[in-house]
């Protein structure tokens, strides 16, 4: 018997997106190493068999991916990876994918703790210095604010992921820092005392990592994503719902 269904058309590909596919499938690979430079444009567009403008367009979504950037003489070569680059990819891309905020708030409760107890074992005086600085600015605020407040909070968290000295753990807490800034997004206006609330508990999570104490450091870390969880049901934020 013969299916009725009917696929949809399958679409063509834009030249410049199957050189920039095939440059990054060499560098994925490991065949281009960082800080080696790529051939010319010339170079490419004959290797390619297509024109300097296609090639210069490929080009440039590798760039914009930071897979490539510009060195001496603005030769293009294959950039070192930068955590905070995957980690803003690996955000977009859950976000994309239809992530909700039920598993958003599943994910911060089981790693976000763990992180703040492993900071105390990582974290030296300059990031110390930097999260006092960065709760200072916060109780600076106005609470009536909650853009900047929100800005703080989630700086914060970009200081504890920086401090890890881990890429694999700092581009998971990274990618997670900018789903926190939209679950917050969502239910700050809500959220009562807000600003005041996380000020409070980043100081805690803050002296207990200059103290060293793992276990305060998880405990309050553990109380402050709870306090996500209740800015939801206060803003009556439906847990199965898309966050994008």
């Amino acid at each position: 018997m013969t299916s009725a269904h009917k696929f949809a058309p399958l679409e063509k590909e834009p030249a410049y997106r199957k050189i920039a596919k095939a440059i990054e499938s060499d560098i994925v690979a490991g065949r281009l190493q960082p800080g080696e430079a790529l051939p010319t444009e010339e170079a490419l567009s004959t290797m390619f068999a297509l024109s300097r403008n296609t090639v210069r367009e490929g080009l440039r979504v590798l760039e914009l991916t930071g897979l490539v950037e510009r060195g001496a003489a603005k030769r293009l070569r294959v950039a070192a990876p930068r955590a905070d680059m995957l980690a803003r990819n690996a955000s977009k891309a859950l976000i994309h994918s239809g992530v909700t905020f039920a598993q958003i708030f599943e994910a911060l409760a089981a790693f976000q703790p763990q992180m703040a107890e492993l900071a105390t074992k990582k974290a030296n005086d300059e990031t110390i210095a930097a999260l006092l600085q960065c709760i200072a600015g916060l109780n600076e605020t106005d609470p009536a604010d909650h853009n900047a407040t929100l800005r703080a909070a989630v700086e914060f968290f970009e200081i504890l992921a920086n401090s890890l000295d881990n890429p694999v753990l700092q581009i998971a807490m990274l990618s997670h820092t900018a789903l926190i800034h939209a679950s917050l997004e969502a239910v700050i206006d809500a959220a009562p005392n807000a600003r005041d609330r996380i000020l409070i508990a980043q100081t805690e999570i803050t002296q207990a990592i200059f103290e060293r104490n793992e276990k305060a450091a998880f405990t309050w870390m553990t109380r402050h994503i709870e306090d996500l969880r209740r800015g939801y049901e206060v803003a009556g934020v439906d847990m199965n719902a898309r966050i994008g």
